[in-house]
């Protein structure tokens, strides 16, 4: 059984990075929150949101910044308050101080101003940089690694070649006890018998044939118009995929072609163990949106297979970028992508020999290897909205 290095946390899970974030409570802190950040050169999270939101949007951003907070990855938490926000300082704290992370808060107000917070959020961000830094990696199972997979900007190369490699990866992976998960409402629609095909039990393949007709009808009422008028995007169909059904197929290629898929999370629930998970991000099933879910689930790493490039990552889940275009790689290699699967292509490698590279970099990037997005230092985090679409 093969292992990686990562840091014990004391609820029992690891960690492969040691993060401090600066997580803004309001809109109205954000500004103070990046400084801080930009400061110490670590992850700032800002919302739009954090005042006088009604019950089902407020525990929804309750649930993003306490889920931000409490991920794997994550060693210590700044959070930043104005004072008469919605938002309950104590509250989040307290739940993300559960999984044992290191949780400080400032208010402004209580501070004296912006100023004298980003003095001292500052001090607190490099207090527990210090005490992170001092930590040792040990020798973990990977099986108690969390991975996820997502696609976007993608083309025919993706079909072909990207996402299929990155399901065999992820086959890999699970073969060694890991648990991976993926957000592929928006994609699904046409490609769903892959998913039933891998169902563990007749009653999640009927929910996964349930949801992606509920997504249908959900946006043929809210908007009079089909998912296939706006999926594929014109991106899609400039770069070679023409059809919704095209798109999923190429999409549940991520998926893999033999590990069992387990169940069917909502937004914000934890992977509950070893295998294949799929997340119902059904509203808010964009490209952040839909990272974002995996990381509130607890994903460590994400797979993110792209056919024309993108630079996103995520402030705390470690976002790894495949592609098997090669005039994407050649054009964007050197600063966003990290991995190239194009000698499928061009060169007759199979699915399963580059599967085998793409295991063993993801091993690497789990042992402390810095990817592109973090090198570039994307930090997204964008909460899922609560409802349906």
């Amino acid at each position: 059984m093969r292992t990686i290095k990562a840091y014990r946390r004391s609820n029992g899970t690891i960690g492969i990075r040691n993060h401090i974030l600066v997580i803004s409570l309001v809109h109205c802190s954000n500004s103070t929150a990046t400084k801080i950040a930009s400061a110490c050169k670590v992850p700032a999270i800002t919302i739009d949101t954090g005042c006088g939101e009604f019950r089902k949007d407020e525990d929804r951003t309750n649930l993003g910044l306490i889920r931000a907070g409490q991920h794997p990855n994550v060693y210590g938490v700044l959070l930043i308050s104005l004072g008469c926000q919605w938002t309950n300082p104590e509250y989040i704290a307290g739940e993300i101080a559960k999984a044992g992370t290191k949780v400080a808060h400032l208010c402004i107000q209580k501070e004296g101003g912006v100023e004298s917070t980003v003095i001292r959020g500052t001090q607190i961000v490099c207090d527990m940089m210090a005490e992170s830094s001092a930590l040792n990696r040990e020798d973990v199972p990977i099986s108690d690694l969390r991975l996820s997979v997502y696609c976007g900007g993608s083309d025919w190369s993706s079909s072909l070649a990207a996402n299929p490699v990155v399901g065999e990866c992820m086959d890999l992976f699970a073969d060694q006890g890991a648990a991976f998960v993926s957000s592929p409402i928006r994609g699904m629609p046409g490609g769903e018998q892959h998913l039933t095909r891998l169902a563990r039990d007749t009653t999640i393949g009927r929910r996964v044939l349930e949801i992606s007709c509920e997504y249908r009808n959900e946006i043929l009422q809210a908007t009079g118009q089909s998912i296939s008028d706006v999926n594929p995007t014109p991106g899609n169909k400039a770069n070679g995929m023409t059809t919704l059904r095209e798109k999923a197929i190429s999409n549940l290629k991520l998926s893999g072609n033999r590990t069992p898929l387990n169940g069917i999370l909502e937004i914000g629930e934890p992977i509950p163990g070893p295998g294949f998970w799929i997340i119902d991000n059904r509203k808010g099933s964009n490209d952040i949106y839909a990272c974002t879910a995996v990381a509130m689930a607890g994903a460590h790493i994400c797979l993110f297979t792209t056919g024309q490039g993108t630079p996103i990552g995520i402030a705390n889940t470690v976002t790894v970028k495949v592609t098997a275009n090669p005039k994407t790689y050649a054009r964007l290699g050197q600063e966003i992508i990290d991995f190239d699967a194009s000698a499928v292509i061009t060169e007759g490698m199979t699915i399963e020999e580059s599967a085998a590279q793409l295991f063993e970099t993801v091993i690497d990037i789990a042992n402390g290897k810095a990817t592109k997005s973090e090198l570039l230092g994307d930090n997204s985090w964008v909460t899922p909205p609560c409802g349906t679409i």
